[in-house]
């Protein structure tokens, strides 16, 4: 069976494009205005694709009649493809949180409050629910695309309209957030994943949290169109045809051995399942590329052996607190060597110039961290592979380990909370291989009834993240 929308996507050729479609400037809550915003994205960034989201309850109908003058003005095709847009604001308990993105200019504005505005700046009727949302967007006459999120609130996904949502938001500057697609995932939802970066500092497409509340450097997504025009780009988002980055600009393919690529609908067979090729070109070394069934990892392929594990280390911690607000989690710490020595250090996702990383000796680091979500830790190589001992000291948990036989998967310290754990594993010699093509055959017998959301998760040495929007394959 092939993609909705259009003529199957098979032995169809795709150029690759980089999207933001979600942050915001100085008329809402950010800084610079909405022109600065779109230049930085053009000829700073060099984005393929933009939009501005500005929360609902700030746009005034002069501000909104701007966005849209604004958009079209930037919207250069072959060079920016721009889409208008606004982001519906309620509350989770109305429905959390949604990006609304129009193909083209003149589409309504269905504010979830006028919280911040008068009646006279606002004269279009609010939509307080999101389900009144999607009905005014369903009978607006207007091609629309609705993108769930976690930023200040987060999207409640058993409210879905799977004619308006066709993608979902899984990595942004507030963090990392996975459960989301456990939870598209749980209730059958056909999602594509994509991510953006929500920033507030009118820098799409390269947005660092800075010293605020952002927890990680902002996400792009990857778009696999025949051209940079809005109704190539709009087709590629409406059959799943993207992927999901924190912000690094991996290339990763998927598709199936008769050329079906990621985001498609594929019907199994009485026969075999189908084989999948995976190609990966990193940024950095890959330290992992996990295929997933859903949330679960059915097979995971790293790019050396034990035998490459060399004299460095990686301690990493992950997680949140909770979904909503306050989801922030304290990672204050030490670390300190018996019996070795740290001969280097490279920190990752120490964004913020006021947590910093020290080392205090040839023993001992000492750091201060936060993650909302998303991961942050430390590579330290050793004067020994496998001598001595480490004590890690944090805010959330204290713990021993001997490096005696500690190999790739190392250990890990679930601490409750949202995912939130703490891992030491040991890697390869520095300089590893950043490309990797790997296949993998999926046993028919290991596919569920129903939807088999079949992705591709890369992880880097530099804590940077790849996830490949599902192939579902359908098994009756």
């Amino acid at each position: 069976m092939g993609q909705s929308g259009g003529a199957p996507a098979k032995n169809r050729l795709f150029g690759r494009y980089w999207a933001d479609l979600h942050g915001q400037s100085e008329e809402t809550i950010g800084t610079n205005s909405i022109g600065d915003y779109f230049r930085f994205a053009r000829d700073y960034a060099f984005l393929d694709i933009c939009s501005h989201q500005g929360n609902d309850f700030q746009i005034t109908d002069g501000f909104w009649r701007k966005i849209q003058d604004t958009t079209r003005k930037f919207h250069e095709p072959e060079r920016l493809v721009t889409f208008p847009g606004w982001e519906w604001s309620g509350n989770t308990a109305l429905g959390g949180d949604r990006n609304v993105v129009f193909r083209d200019e003149g589409g309504p504005m269905a504010r979830s409050s006028r919280a911040l505005l008068s009646p006279a700046q606002a004269r279009e009727p609010c939509c307080p629910t999101v389900e009144e949302l999607f009905a005014r967007l369903r009978a607006c006459g207007r091609e629309v695309m609705v993108v769930p999120h976690v930023g200040g609130r987060f999207a409640d996904l058993s409210r879905h309209d799977p004619g308006l949502e066709w993608a979902v938001e899984v990595h942004s500057a507030w963090g990392t957030f996975e459960w989301m697609l456990a939870d598209a995932f749980a209730r059958g939802h056909r999602l594509a994943i994509v991510a953006n970066s929500d920033g507030h500092k009118g820098r799409p497409g390269a947005s660092y949290p800075g010293a605020g509340n952002f927890g990680s450097y902002g996400g792009l997504t990857c778009v696999l169109a025949e051209a940079l025009t809005r109704q190539s780009v709009w087709e590629a988002y409406r059959a799943r045809r993207v992927y999901a980055t924190t912000g690094a600009r991996i290339y990763l393919d998927v598709e199936t051995d008769d050329g079906m690529p990621m985001g498609g609908l594929l019907q199994l067979g009485s026969g075999s399942g189908p084989e999948f090729r995976i190609r990966v070109c990193g940024t950095a070394p890959i330290e992992r590329v996990e295929v997933r069934n859903g949330t679960q990892v059915v097979e995971c392929f790293r790019t050396g052996t034990a035998a490459d594990l060399s004299d460095r280390i990686k301690l990493l911690w992950e997680g949140a607190e909770v979904r909503g607000r306050g989801r922030q989690v304290d990672w204050k710490g030490s670390l300190t060597l018996s019996g070795n020595r740290i001969q280097g250090v490279t920190a990752f996702n120490f964004h913020n110039p006021d947590l910093p990383c020290r080392q205090a000796g040839p023993t001992r680091l000492e750091w201060e961290s936060i993650t909302t979500g998303g991961v942050a830790g430390l590579i330290l190589e050793l004067a020994r592979a496998e001598a001595g001992r480490v004590r890690v000291d944090t805010r959330q948990a204290c713990f021993e380990a001997g490096l005696q036989g500690l190999g790739a998967e190392g250990k890990t310290w679930p601490l409750g909370g949202l995912d939130k754990r703490i891992s030491l594993y040991r890697l390869p010699a520095a300089d590893g291989p950043a490309d990797c093509e790997l296949t993998f055959k999926l046993p028919a017998a290991d596919c569920r009834r129903g939807d088999n959301p079949i992705l591709v998760k890369v992880v880097q040495e530099d804590g940077h993240m790849a996830w490949s929007s599902p192939i579902y394959v359908v098994k009756e």
